[in-house]
């Protein structure tokens, strides 16, 4: 078997190479289909993580609790004035009935 002097690749190099090639063809297809899937997957968690993060935002931003923080105080103290008013009421009616009742 003569080689070719222009030739650089043995023929064993060849037959190797052909008989390996479609699995290393396969190989690099799988992983290059790997990469692409991890960048659709890393591209999906930003985008969930934005959206998470806008909706927290929304959500529970300072400005609005603090709002809700003085609503709820000034509720508390209407509810507190309105239970001595009931209280008053409630001890008058209650000697007008015992008044009424001798």
């Amino acid at each position: 078997m003569e080689l070719d002097k222009n030739c650089s690749v043995h023929p064993i190099e060849l037959c190797v190479y052909s008989m390996l090639s479609s699995d290393l063809d396969g190989l690099y297809q799988t992983i290059n289909e790997l990469r692409n899937s991890q960048v659709l997957l890393i591209l999906f968690i930003k985008k969930c993580r934005d959206s998470l993060k806008r909706e927290n935002d929304v959500l529970y931003s300072a400005k609005d609790l603090e709002e809700s923080i003085i609503k709820l105080k000034n509720l508390t103290k209407r509810i507190e004035s309105l239970r001595g008013k009931y209280n008053k009421l409630k001890e008058k009616t209650d000697t007008l009935t015992k008044t009424i009742a001798s």
